[in-house]
């Protein structure tokens, strides 16, 4: 339902509606991980992606160095694209908003767990054997059943991109 309301409104306002697939899963279980080895290769196929990261601060510790390269974030005085540093409350739609009037085919959500999204949940059995996510569409990990394996980001590629036109 919610969907559908959201296709419309995108319809009825022009915009270009990027596909949205939350990547969920417990602290420490690879998410950051995860999306700094998938974005180069969904970049390399073309497709202009994005992330929304949840966060409970401002801080960007440096695990999360690799993924801030692998979405190009530069200093606004080399390559004119900004960082905000300040705190501000806006929600995912509002900044889904931003992702759709620049064309993006794809927004990744980082955490996101609890959201309406459609998820892939990261399970590591070191960090929690059991994922935690409500029905994900996949489980990447190395725990048994998972559908994609942590070092394998073609693979998951290949399948998001193959959701893409139902996410």
């Amino acid at each position: 339902m919610y969907s559908e309301q959201k296709q419309a409104l995108a319809a009825e306002l022009s915009f270009k509606h990027p596909a949205v697939l939350a990547v969920s899963g417990s602290a420490g279980s690879g998410k950051t991980a995860l999306l700094a080895a998938l974005l180069p290769v969904l970049k390399s196929r073309g497709l202009k992606v994005g992330v929304i990261r949840e966060a409970d601060d401002l801080r960007l510790p440096a695990e999360t160095d690799r993924l801030h390269e692998a979405v190009d974030l530069r200093l606004p005085a080399e390559t004119g694209r900004y960082l905000l540093t300040e705190q501000f409350r806006l929600n995912e739609q509002d900044l889904l908003a931003l992702f759709e009037r620049h064309g993006y085919d794809l927004v990744l959500l980082e955490g996101f767990g609890d959201s309406g999204w459609a998820k892939i949940e990261v399970v590591r059995s070191s960090v929690s054997p059991v994922g935690t996510a409500f029905q994900p569409m996949a489980i990447v990990g190395d725990v048994p059943g998972a559908d994609f394996a942590l070092d394998d980001p073609a693979a998951l590629a290949d399948w998001i991109e193959n959701q893409m036109p139902s996410l």
